[in-house]
């Protein structure tokens, strides 16, 4: 459950007034998003405690707000183990027996009250938005991510697959998957804003920099370290950012059957014990061994 003495448990506006971000149990971010503000609609992503959202919606300014969607990235309680409460807790205010709530989830995964289900590429529109549903499965089969473009911003919810310099743990897929979500989320454009699912950065970039010593890596590290001293959150990221500094990111847009003893990889990989030699790495077992080896804390 969130901590209210934490200086993080209180919701914080995004670069965009569109966006507010609302921490959740320990690590969790759900997020509220404005989509037309001259009518006050919004939809939430992942709003899995509503013992925390709910009082939130309830006080001004949040209570003037119509939620009319809810997006789930995935099936995990930690995601959208609240929708149905969120649902009926929306419909009591409003004072309607109906279902007036869309709840939508990936075609292959069985999300709690889902009402819509999307596959990948599928768009709709609402309000300011054109909003493209991701499928990005590794972490669960039937995990969505989220692609927000209007005139003045371009967002990405990545859920549990790409987190700020990390991601997720390969639950229900293994590598190949996770590598052709991260290529998918990598062709999008470097300035798209990524909010993820987790405050897991300065973990993250722990990791990093014992896996890969490059500049960029380095930075990020050092900075994630001096937002959360200041009691910020680490997002959101950019796409350009992850294309840069996330490890895993980085282990995917290797060069296809690159020569991995002499760069940067060649170090990583000698950590983890493997003789390189002069076998290539595919990208895909590249992405499985930097995986392997933060799950196994296998860099000291």
């Amino acid at each position: 459950m969130s901590n209210s003495s934490d200086p993080q448990s209180g919701p914080q506006s995004g670069p965009q007034s569109c966006v507010t971000i609302i921490p959740t149990f320990s690590d969790n971010f759900c997020y509220l998003i404005t989509y037309n503000q001259s009518t006050n609609l919004a939809l939430l992503i992942d709003p899995a405690e509503p013992s925390v959202i709910w009082p939130l919606l309830s006080s001004p300014p949040l209570n003037e707000l119509q939620i009319t969607h809810i997006l789930s990235t995935h099936h995990h309680w930690d995601h959208s183990g609240g929708n149905n409460e969120m649902v009926k807790l929306i419909n009591d205010r409003a004072g309607s027996t109906k279902p007036n709530v869309i709840v939508i989830g990936g075609i292959n995964d069985d999300v709690e009250g889902k009402t819509l289900s999307v596959t990948d590429k599928d768009e709709m529109t609402l309000g300011d938005f054109n909003v493209r549903f991701l499928e990005t499965p590794g972490h669960t089969n039937g995990h969505i991510c989220y692609y927000f473009e209007s005139t003045f911003t371009k967002m990405v919810f990545t859920g549990d697959c790409l987190f700020v310099g990390g991601c997720g743990k390969f639950f229900e897929g293994g590598a190949e998957e996770m590598f052709g979500s991260f290529k998918k989320l990598a062709e999008l454009p470097r300035e798209t804003l990524v909010y993820v699912g987790h405050e897991y950065t300065v973990s993250n970039y722990n990791f990093a920099a014992k896996a890969v010593q490059t500049e960029a890596v380095v930075k990020r590290a050092k900075w994630a370290e001096e937002k959360r001293k200041r009691g910020e959150h680490t997002v959101p990221s950019t796409i350009g950012d992850e294309i840069d500094s996330n490890v895993f990111m980085m282990a995917v847009l290797n060069e296809e059957g690159a020569d991995l003893s002499g760069d940067i990889w060649g170090g990583f990989l000698a950590k983890c014990g493997c003789s390189v030699g002069e076998r290539d790495f595919l990208p895909a077992e590249l992405l499985g061994k930097v995986r392997e080896a933060k799950d196994k804390g296998m860099l000291k």
